[in-house]
C-alpha cells in the first residue's frame, strides 16, 4: 500500500535542503525503488518534506541508502510521520 511520509527538518534552510536534494539525485541508485514523488517547502524555522512511496518498506530501504548522504550534508535525524495513502494520482 502506498504511503505518505511527512518529515520535519528543524533548522534546515533552503541552501542545505537544495544541496542534499542534489546529492540524492546524483546518487547512482536514484531513483530509488518504490519512489513516487517528493516535495519540500520552508516551514516553522526549518524545512518540510512530503514524499509518496509505494510502501513503508521502500521508504525504509531508501532511508538506509541515503543515510550517508544525509550525514554528509549535515541533515538532522528525523523520524517520518507515515500515513496510508487513500488515493495516489500522478499527472
Amino acid at each position: 500500500m502506498a504511503i505518505i511520509a511527512i518529515i520535519e527538518l528543524p533548522g534546515v534552510g533552503k541552501d542545505q535542503y537544495q544541496a542534499n536534494h542534489a546529492s540524492i539525485f546524483a546518487a547512482p541508485w536514484w531513483p530509488a525503488a518504490g519512489f513516487i514523488s517528493h516535495a519540500g517547502a520552508p516551514a516553522n524555522g526549518g524545512w518540510l518534506v512530503v514524499d509518496l512511496w509505494e510502501s513503508k518498506e521502500a521508504l525504509g530501504a531508501f532511508m538506509e541508502q541515503a543515510a550517508p548522504i544525509f550525514q554528509a550534508n549535515g541533515m538532522p535525524r528525523a523520524e517520518p510521520k507515515i500515513y496510508e495513502a487513500t488515493n495516489v494520482d500522478i499527472g
